[in-house]
């Protein structure tokens, strides 16, 4: 955590990869959250290079696997960064982003602050590009299936042109969704 607040350009790199690859893992979750983390991945989402953002929305998505976690990530101000990189990240980057949005958006508190942020509109873009060039989109489809779980997000999905998106991707390999009707 310490290369993370004060190293290097690729040190943060590093570590951020570091941290994603042990927040895996349970006991080492807790830890890592424990040591503050936390600030210093989400700074490096607002500053870092392209492959240290993707590995610190990467380290984001995993510590964020449990609720209390999520909300210290909020506090942080954390949607921001991760919308940015939707609309304007490259590839990677709009991946890593949607998979740490997708492990937020599993607490139904978190999915209106998410839309509200913005996300939407890039999801489904990206929802689309993905499918077509044949990428993939789990976590993308795990956040818009997460957001549409609720009846008023639910229509602004639609508004938004997740049905069609979504439709087109339900024939293609992890992206098993079926509830926007």
């Amino acid at each position: 955590v310490a290369l993370l607040r004060a190293g290097t350009a690729d040190g943060k790199r590093d570590a951020a990869y570091a941290i994603g690859w042990l927040a895996s893992d349970a006991p080492t979750h807790l830890l890592l959250v424990g040591e503050d983390a936390l600030p210093p991945l989400v700074a490096l989402l607002r500053s870092g290079t392209g492959q240290a953002k993707v590995y610190a929305a990467a380290a984001i998505g995993w510590l964020a696997k449990d609720a209390p976690t999520r909300t210290l990530f909020m506090g942080e101000g954390v949607l921001p960064p991760l919308v940015a990189m939707l609309r304007a990240g490259n590839l990677s980057e709009k991946m890593g982003s949607a998979f740490a949005l997708a492990m937020l958006a599993e607490d139904e508190s978190l999915r209106s602050p998410i839309v509200d942020a913005g996300a939407l509109p890039p999801l489904v873009a990206l929802l689309g590009q993905v499918y077509a060039d044949g990428t993939g989109g789990n976590n993308i489809c795990s956040t818009l299936q997460h957001l549409a779980a609720d009846a008023q997000l639910r229509e602004l999905a639609k508004e938004h042109g997740a049905v069609g998106a979504l439709a087109a991707a339900a024939t293609a390999p992890g992206c098993a969704w079926a509830g926007m009707r």
